[in-house]
């Protein structure tokens, strides 16, 4: 229950940091970094 709880905390705050910084080219990037660590980190499969 916490890695899902940790995966939708790592998709919001990614979305949060996409819709703050509109149009910005770091932030799109600091975004998808975000998105792309926390899928990594809290993916189903890691032990």
């Amino acid at each position: 229950m916490r890695r899902i709880g940790a995966f939708f905390v790592s998709s919001w705050l990614a979305a949060a940091v996409l819709f703050l910084g509109r149009h910005s080219v770091p932030m799109i990037a600091l975004s998808g970094v975000i998105a792309f660590a926390g899928f990594d980190i809290f993916r189903p499969d890691r032990s």
